[in-house]
């Protein structure tokens, strides 16, 4: 199975209405097993458990799962958009694609199904006593999944939505976008040498966002035997149209070559988390700088998230350095595909400039942020210590423009210099 096909798969297992099908064809299953089963079991033995109660039960189930499975889609919506205007757009795609929300809704329709496609079966009189008695077992047992459901959709109501969930969602999936690329830091490639082009190039085919590109089919693309190579210019995440170059050859592409590089290279009309470690950095500064805005002014968030892109930061220096101080691959994968590294100075900016902008007014953003560019400069990263100077000294300059008094210019320099 190639990698564009498996990342495909993963995106529809996303979908809430593909948990919804097959939990509902799993109840359909149910049934069917009940009409099955049914015929070998005694007739004695089934009345004396009780079968005859089977139709409460599944009228109970069918009334409540109904009304259950609405209130929840409402919840739902309502959270996405509680997420869209008190963080940002781009994080509701988190809560869209989280699993306890799908399974818990998959779960209410799914036992709506199953009560009603049951009933129509009790009502038409195609169960015996012994196919009654399988399915009151199987009644049973979706009854206690839905309470343990029931409890847990409860609990996870109590958080949903709330703007410290939000941050902590994008953290984990910000974490392990990072955990992904060190794994693989260019795609399971070969490292490309600054500068490497070759003479033939592939464009890309429409304009959007980089969401994935499969390394074995673009290895595919490429001929062994003629010491072949493709370099491969754009990462997951980056913005392309049709005058940037995808790929580049050595040896001329055809027609028949460049639509199967295209189609290595998804493009998508927007970012996604998945194989992109700075669209999550780019995330929390949004949430940093719409706390910000007048109409919120909640610095507190943009605090707490100055904190968790530290930590994020921190985890990615650390991964890095255990793995090998260079980041070189331990076993590259695709030979004969070369691949650019991802932009480390990048990852700053993506979170530390808005806030740097949007912040300028506010002394204690600038105090904490020039904090925490001191614990980023205190890593001794190579590739962050340049742009966490340029950022300090960036953010001062706007904090003098912004009005701010001497005093507070001067916290701001004793807190650059690593002073508390």
């Amino acid at each position: 199975m190639s990698e564009k096909l498996t990342y495909l798969l993963q995106r529809l297992m996303r979908k809430t209405w593909v948990r919804c099908m097959l939990f509902s064809l799993f109840a359909v299953l149910a049934v069917g097993l009940a009409m099955l089963l049914g015929p070998s079991i005694p007739k004695d033995v089934a009345l004396k458990l009780g079968s005859d109660s089977i139709e409460n039960l599944l009228n109970i189930l069918a009334a409540s799962m109904l009304t259950v499975a609405i209130f929840s889609a409402s919840t739902m919506v309502s959270s996405f958009s509680a997420v869209a205007s008190s963080a940002t757009p781009r994080a509701s795609q988190l809560l869209i694609e989280d699993t306890t929300i799908q399974n818990t809704l998959a779960t209410f329709i799914g036992t709506f199904l199953y009560s009603v496609i049951a009933l129509i079966g009790l009502n038409a009189h195609i169960y015996g006593d012994g196919g009654r008695l399988v399915l009151f077992g199987f009644t049973l047992v979706i009854l206690l999944l839905v309470v343990i459901v029931l409890l847990r959709w409860i609990d996870y109501l109590s958080v949903l939505g709330r703007m410290g969930e939000t941050i902590r969602r994008v953290e984990t999936a910000t974490l392990k976008a990072m955990t992904q690329r060190l794994s693989r830091p260019y795609l399971g490639a070969r490292p490309q040498p600054k500068g490497a082009a070759g003479q033939h190039t592939v464009f890309a085919p429409e304009t959007g966002f980089v969401q994935h590109v499969s390394m074995d089919l673009l290895q595919a693309c490429t001929e062994e035997e003629d010491g072949d190579i493709l370099h491969l210019h754009v990462l997951p995440g980056a913005f392309v149209e049709p005058s940037v170059v995808l790929v580049s050859s050595h040896r001329p592409v055809d027609e028949a070559r460049r639509k199967a590089i295209c189609n290595a290279v998804l493009i998508g009309s927007s970012r996604t988390f998945d194989h992109d470690p700075r669209f999550g950095l780019v995330v929390m500064g949004e949430i940093a700088t719409r706390a910000l805005s007048p109409g919120i002014n909640d610095p507190g968030t943009a605090l707490d998230v100055m904190a968790t892109s530290v930590r994020v930061l921190v985890h990615w220096v650390e991964q890095l350095r255990e793995d090998g101080a260079d980041g070189e691959p331990a076993e590259v994968e695709f030979d004969r595909v070369t691949a650019p590294a991802l932009r480390e100075a990048g990852m700053l900016e993506d979170v530390f400039m808005p806030l740097a902008r949007y912040g300028a007014s506010a002394v204690e953003v600038g105090v904490t942020l020039q904090r925490a560019l001191a614990s980023i400069r205190r890593l001794d990263h190579p590739a962050f210590n340049q742009a966490a100077q340029e950022l300090s000294r960036y953010a001062i300059e706007r904090a003098e423009h912004a009005g701010l008094l001497a005093a507070d210019v001067q916290q701001l320099h004793e807190a650059a210099a690593g002073q508390h």
